[in-house]
């Protein structure tokens, strides 16, 4: 019996986390796509734009050079930002050929001819020596109509760049000139300055950034493109479907769009949610989690970009693990800065999770444990706690990811 026997220590191989909730403020209207964007499994290349011979205004190159710049070879030869420098891009943040096997039964994504609001960066600089890279993003509603969505480690990549670029619906093969919806000049960054890319530190909670795009010659990019709602949040169980324009020669030789409907669940210790979905490899930083997604329109309420810890991913570099944070009240007022076109000042310092590793039950039931460990026990993704208990019963708590552990359950029965 566990009721009896005095304190045995226990050894803890790994304990889950508990959660903390986040998010404030409701959020912005959104805008739905107009019908007439609405994609279609060939879509007819736009003709090559009129751009105008102004620099951004940001002072940088002009859209018509930005259109010479931005050949098809260039942008087909660029390589994912979170590809480290002589390494081939592996998950999420690397993001490409897997080192385990994903659990029985965990989603596939689907190659789909994408929708007009989510589109990549493309973008030169100092990242990977030189070469171009790029991420995905989204646009998101505000009044200006000019505001696209990525993650942090992106924003980073595309402070330094001298040519960047935000493509909507990008085409594989095709010059700027020639993209469907033609592409934006990028001329402003909106970072939050407590963010370090790359880190697996809690200010990971914070890899996300806004970029303020100059119009082309059809107009503003959301006018031309339709908008996703930004939507902080509370929870960390949504139900969403996940974009990204992932790289990979051996699955995505033509740099398609994907998605992937998922239910996500906490990534503990941190203000970050996850995903499990094959095939998510390098590229797809940045791209959109939504909620309420419209198949048809893409329209719906992002609720996180792929980003967070290490990237977006985790430490075995798995392309079917994906993180990304939510939005709570520090994304909510970088939004607003960026919504405003409004210099991002000084912020206080971060104030991470405060989450520890908790069990269930009460402390005297604790004192009976002989032994635990944790660990993916049924292969579902999640992390679960087995316990051998003084008494020799053996018992397993399964964590579903909706909360800090299931119910406990008895796999080998007390010693008479």
């Amino acid at each position: 019996m566990r009721s009896s026997s005095r304190w045995i220590p226990a050894l803890a191989l790994g304990l889950c986390a508990g959660m903390l909730g986040t998010g404030q403020a409701p959020a912005a209207s959104g805008t739905p796509v107009p019908s007439s964007l609405a994609p279609s499994a060939t879509p007819t290349p736009a003709q090559p734009s009129h751009p105008s011979v102004s620099p951004t205004s940001s002072g940088g190159p002009s859209l018509g050079e930005e259109e010479k710049y931005w050949t098809a070879n260039r942008m087909d030869n660029a390589v994912p930002l979170d590809s480290p420098p002589g390494r081939a891009p592996a998950a999420s943040a690397p993001r490409i050929g897997t080192r385990s096997r994903p659990p029985a039964g965990t989603p596939r994504p689907e190659h789909f001819g994408g929708h007009p609001m989510v589109g990549t960066f493309f973008f030169d600089g100092k990242p990977l020596g030189g070469k171009s890279t790029y991420c995905t993003g989204s646009v998101v509603h505000t009044a200006a109509h000019d505001i696209v969505l990525t993650a942090g480690h992106c924003g980073r990549g595309l402070q330094r760049a001298t040519h960047r670029i935000f493509v909507p619906q990008y085409r594989d093969g095709l010059a700027a000139a020639n993209q469907p919806r033609g592409v934006f000049a990028v001329s402003q960054m909106y970072i939050d300055p407590r963010y370090a890319a790359n880190t697996k530190k809690p200010t990971s909670d914070l890899d996300l950034a806004f970029a303020q795009v100059d119009p082309n010659s059809r107009g503003k990019v959301e006018d031309v493109t339709g908008a996703l709602t930004f939507t902080p949040t509370t929870k960390y169980t949504h139900k969403v479907t996940v974009i990204g324009y992932p790289s990979s020669e051996r699955v995505n030789s033509k740099h398609q769009a994907i998605r992937c409907p998922v239910t996500t669940s906490r990534l503990p210790g941190y203000r970050q949610v996850r995903m499990t979905c094959t095939g998510f490899y390098g590229g797809v930083s940045g791209g959109p989690w939504i909620e309420d997604y419209n198949r048809s329109t893409g329209t719906g309420k992002v609720v996180g970009n792929t980003g967070g810890y290490n990237g977006g991913g985790n430490d075995a570099n798995d392309d079917w693990v994906t993180y990304a944070p939510i939005y709570g009240k520090d994304a909510k007022d970088l939004f607003n800065d960026a919504a405003a076109h409004r210099t991002v000042g000084a912020r206080p310092p971060y104030h991470p999770s405060t989450d520890s590793p908790v069990l269930p039950g009460a402390a005297g039931t604790w004192q009976h444990a002989r032994l635990l460990a944790s660990g993916d026990f049924r292969h579902t993704g999640h992390s679960g706690t087995i316990v051998v208990w003084t008494d020799g019963e053996t018992t397993m708590y399964a964590d579903t990811g909706a909360t800090r552990h299931g119910t406990e359950r008895t796999l080998v029965a007390a010693t008479p």
